[in-house]
């Protein structure tokens, strides 16, 4: 009986500690809202993560979601058409995107608010145990974190960007790291210094105090006294950046700026049986695949540059992958095109020759994972800076829309065909970024757990977010050394003066008086 019994409490004993528990750690809201379809399935990653590790996770987004599980709860707060589905290339001229910009903000700020589910989900937001968002473009979600007691976690999704980082008193050198908006990359000239200052001194002083000072105007009237909506990215305990020193270059980061650099990426899964049939029939030339990403459509190319991209492929021995969301275009018989298709496995397909891309930090990031060469058309936004990158490290060629032809196009891809040294750096760049002591995901749940554990982190904030850029640079102790030394000299100089006065006065002969 008593054997009985002891084969009961083993058998108890090893349940107890096999078993997975299924009570959920952390309870977490997630608000990200103004995102194209690829970053919104970047942060839906992170969010599946989380969940993997037992934490429960809220989605306040502008999508229904196929992905069902007991810990997750989706919030469609959009009615109508999601945001940021105009066409992409009325974006290439910077005050126009900022227009429109504008709009969507005023009409997703506007549906959000006035939603009734996301009107409970904030009523309760002192339920959660942290909350994550964007570091730039998602203000609207922001009055979140009024009298929110737990941790502000932001993703950075553009990677290491000069004025998200400077939030945390992280103010990165402008010398070395490019503005988000200018077709640099860290190796700039003297001219392109110059001109990487102004931009970013414009953008932190113009546009983004504009943009800032609209959204607090527009939530004023949702949040009485609600103030400078920015100062909520200052209280951030945790910032996770899209990037890597392998796709950014190393640059200084605080102890609580953490990249996560190809989280997106993974290992690429057989093709579909007709697309891997047509990979097939391309023999030794291989593949080309083209994607403009999930905001930018091909459909909406300039005619002209999307003649001349027709006219290429008619030259070209490789069979053309193209996601073409029309069927406008009379195509040769080596392009294949889908509205949708299946991105990583077809760049980490052994036939995939080339990937031509607008160069979006996700297109961009698995280019250089699956170690295949761009021919980059940046359109607008990072893309440029995230093309100056790629051709700096020889490991694309960069054409531009406007001035796009079908010789500079063939010519452009047989060099990045046949000169496999730009292959042969990527297959290094890809052994890099595959080479990490744990996965970006683990990385980002454990820092997510980290900061609420310890209740928002704060010995990992940085004294100098305190202080002002001209107080961080010392330009105040400077100035203060300047006038000290000024009236040091004027007084030293008085002083001199008045001594060779008196000694001058003192040699000077005494004249006599004749009667």
């Amino acid at each position: 009986m008593r054997s009985i019994d002891t084969l009961h409490f083993l058998v108890y004993f090893m349940l107890l500690f096999t078993v997975p528990k299924q009570v959920c750690s952390y309870k977490i809201l997630m608000a990200l809202l103004l995102e194209s379809d690829s970053v919104h399935f970047f942060y839906t990653k992170i969010a599946r993560h989380l969940i993997e590790a037992n934490h429960s996770v809220t989605f306040l987004t502008f999508h229904d979601s196929s992905f069902t599980h007991p810990n997750f709860v989706n919030v469609n707060v959009m009615e109508g058409e999601p945001p940021l589905k105009g066409n992409a290339f009325d974006m290439v001229d910077f005050e126009g995107a900022i227009d429109i910009f504008y709009a969507e903000v005023a009409r997703i700020g506007t549906r959000l608010w006035e939603n009734q589910d996301n009107k409970k989900v904030f009523e309760n937001r002192h339920e959660f145990d942290a909350i994550i968002t964007s570091a730039s473009g998602n203000s609207i979600v922001l009055p979140y974190a009024i009298n929110f007691t737990g941790p502000l976690i932001l993703i950075q999704n553009a990677g290491v960007e000069y004025i998200a980082t400077a939030f945390s008193g992280n103010w990165l050198p402008p010398s070395v790291v490019p503005s988000i908006f200018m077709p640099y990359d860290e190796y700039m000239s003297f001219y392109e210094r110059c001109m990487n200052l102004l931009d970013l001194w414009k953008f932190y002083h113009g546009e983004i105090s504009s943009w800032y000072e609209f959204e607090s105007s527009f939530l004023e009237s949702y949040f009485p006294g609600i103030g400078d909506i920015s100062r909520f990215y200052g209280q951030a305990s945790l910032t996770l950046i899209n990037g890597h020193h392998a796709l950014d270059n190393p640059v200084p980061l605080l102890p609580n700026q953490v990249e996560i650099g190809t989280l997106n990426a993974h290992t690429p899964k057989p093709l579909p049986q007709d697309l891997e049939k047509f990979v097939a029939s391309s023999g030794d030339h291989g593949v080309i695949y083209f994607s403009l990403g999930s905001y930018a459509r091909s459909s909406d190319i300039p005619a002209r540059a999307k003649m001349e991209f027709v006219e290429a492929f008619r030259r070209l021995p490789q069979k053309i992958i193209w996601k073409y969301e029309a069927d406008d275009l009379d195509l040769p018989p080596n392009v294949l095109t889908r509205p949708w298709l299946p991105q990583q496995d077809i760049l980490g397909h052994p036939k995939t020759r080339v990937f031509i891309s607008h160069c979006g930090i996700m297109g961009a990031q698995e280019a250089k994972y699956h170690g295949v060469p761009v021919l980059a058309v940046p359109i607008a936004f990072d893309q440029h800076r995230n093309a100056a990158r790629m051709v700096r490290q020889k490991v694309a060629i960069s054409l531009s829309w406007n001035t796009v032809t079908a010789d500079q196009i063939v010519d452009a891809l047989n060099i990045l065909i046949n000169d496999t040294s730009y292959s042969e750096r990527l297959r290094r760049t890809s052994a890099v970024l595959q080479d990490q002591k744990e996965s970006p995901a683990d990385r980002a749940v454990w820092w997510v757990e980290y900061v609420i554990r310890h209740g928002g982190a704060p010995h990992l904030q940085y004294p100098g977010q305190r202080l002002h850029f001209l107080q961080y640079i010392c330009a105040d102790v400077l100035l203060f050394f300047a006038v000290c030394t000024y009236f040091v000299y004027r007084l030293a100089k008085c002083i001199l003066l008045y001594f060779l006065n008196w000694c001058l006065g003192k040699a000077k002969p005494q004249k006599t008086k004749i009667n």
